[in-house]
């Protein structure tokens, strides 16, 4: 009766025609006690040749692919081969953070900077795919000053999972993707699963990841065709550790099954695992939202590992994972047994609204509305630039008061606003865009922040200075404003 109910409500809330994606473009599987109780695919693994995602649709796992990373250092800690709190450096000499441990980078507690690393060199030389290999020589070569002492506060790092990846090789005398297929892969029966290597020849088929090339174009786009989205589907897609296994919703759930099984782990050390970290100052890392689910809870983190804590529901472990135009989601609840697993690959924003009405559904309650209202600032950024700035006024002001079929984002007005000053450099439509949003939205510091920059791009200082000066009245703690008009006043 269970899987009838949840057949029919999830179809209800989740069905789409091929022609739309505004819901779910994926996969999504739900099982209770390591039973599958429904799995749905959805929408194209490729848009332009209208290629089908199905259930046995390779998705590339994202940061998910640090449980693996994770789950594959613990085994070795299990085999003596070395100690959480040990150095890192103790394993790389060349490294040069001496008070870094292992521990450290399976919490997110380094203080290294992300992939933020690496863009002096990709401005030097583009055509750069940044490996794992390079990751400490770049490391050694930027001098960078570490966020806050090693333990003293949270800081998402992809670039520390990607050590402990390369630690995976250096102790185990195996590639990385090697030990995975021997000692987590295999075990689990996961025969579908790799690791993704865009150096390599021969690659894994996987689906493909699509967004919009930007606000003014309404039509999904392949990311690797998009020149906006080099930087992470180009540069920086090659290093493994933080991301790029790739493997189908049913083979991700014979990974949850073999992990709370203990077939991978001791009992002990999954505990350990799944424990918050503690910071230096005694204080459990903890934060008042969870990755991708919705609703009241906290999250936190453990090694490799993110936790959930909800009212009515539990507690639950997991992971997101997200590229551009790729979201990913795992959770497992651990005191139901319950276990979701979500891909889809648009990152629709729909998507977390969908994985909170899976966990309502497994627990027999109805789904909640998913909101499908359409983007006035998309429609309003589109009509911008195909039909200039009275149409697009025109077409707000007679959208804008219909709320239920349309939202206006200022988050949105503003992201569309930096897009074309930065990315297509069409200064006019991005003074119009954030003058709008400055008029939309009067008490918000961002919006004059925003506008002010835009002024002063386009040479009016005046009008800049005034900008960033109302900005600064409304948000006194706006640092990087008082900045900027500390410099166009100077000038």
């Amino acid at each position: 009766m269970k899987s009838i109910l949840i057949t029919t409500l999830l179809s209800s809330s989740l069905s789409l025609s091929a022609q739309d994606f505004q819901l779910l473009n994926g996969n999504i599987l739900m099982a209770q006690k390591g039973k599958v109780i429904h799995s749905l695919s959805y929408g194209y693994a490729d848009m332009p040749s209208r290629t089908p995602n199905t259930l046995e649709t390779p998705f590339n796992l994202a940061s998910i692919s640090k449980t693996f990373t994770a789950t594959a250092i613990l085994q070795l800690m299990e085999k003596g081969k070395l100690n959480l709190d040990d150095s890192f450096q103790q394993y790389f000499p060349d490294f040069p953070y001496p008070y870094i441990t292992i521990r450290h980078l399976l919490t997110h507690t380094s203080g290294l900077p992300d992939i933020e690393l690496f863009e002096p060199l990709i401005k030097q030389y583009p055509d750069t795919i940044v490996t794992s290999h390079i990751l400490i020589d770049q490391l050694k070569a930027a001098h960078r000053t570490l966020a806050f002492k090693p333990g003293e506060a949270f800081r998402y790092c992809n670039n520390g999972f990607v050590l402990l990846g390369l630690l995976v090789e250096q102790i185990s005398h195996e590639q990385f993707d090697a030990y995975l297929t021997k000692h987590i892969f295999n075990p689990a029966h996961m025969y579908e699963t790799f690791v993704y290597d865009p150096t390599q020849n021969k690659l894994p088929t996987q689906v493909t990841k699509h967004a919009y090339e930007s606000f003014a174009i309404d039509t999904f786009s392949r990311t690797g065709d998009l020149k906006r989205y080099r930087y992470t589907d180009y540069n920086n897609d090659a290093a493994i550790g933080a991301s790029n296994i790739i493997t189908t919703v049913n083979d991700m759930l014979l990974f949850d099954k073999a992990f709370f099984r203990y077939k991978l782990l001791s009992p002990a050390t999954v505990q350990l695992a799944l424990t918050p970290v503690k910071l230096k100052n005694g204080t459990i890392h903890s934060e008042k939202v969870m990755d991708t689910m919705q609703g009241d809870g906290t999250g936190s983190y453990g090694l490799g590992w993110e936790l959930f804590d909800q009212p009515g529901y539990g507690k639950g472990a997991g992971h997101g994972g997200f590229k551009f135009g790729l979201a990913t989601f795992y959770y497992h609840n651990l005191d139901k047994n319950q276990t979701i697993i979500a891909f889809d690959n648009t990152a629709a924003p729909s998507f977390g609204a969908i994985v909170t009405n899976a966990l309502h559904m497994l627990n027999n309650e109805p789904p909640k509305k998913i909101d499908d209202k359409k983007s006035l600032a998309r429609i309003y950024v589109t009509t911008l630039v195909k039909e200039g700035a009275d149409a697009a006024a025109t077409q707000l002001s007679l959208l804008k008061t219909d709320t239920a079929h349309y939202y206006l984002s200022e988050w949105e007005l503003n992201k569309a606003g930096y897009e074309q000053l930065y990315d297509y450099y069409r200064i006019n439509a991005a003074l119009e865009i954030f003058k709008l949003n400055c008029l939309l939205f009067p008490l918000s510091f961002n919006t004059y922040d925003s506008y002010g920059e835009a002024l002063n791009k386009a040479g009016k200082r005046n009008e800049a200075i005034a900008l960033y000066e109302r900005s600064i009245q409304i948000n006194p703690n706006n640092e990087d404003g008082m900045r900027e008009l500390k410099k166009i006043k100077a000038r």
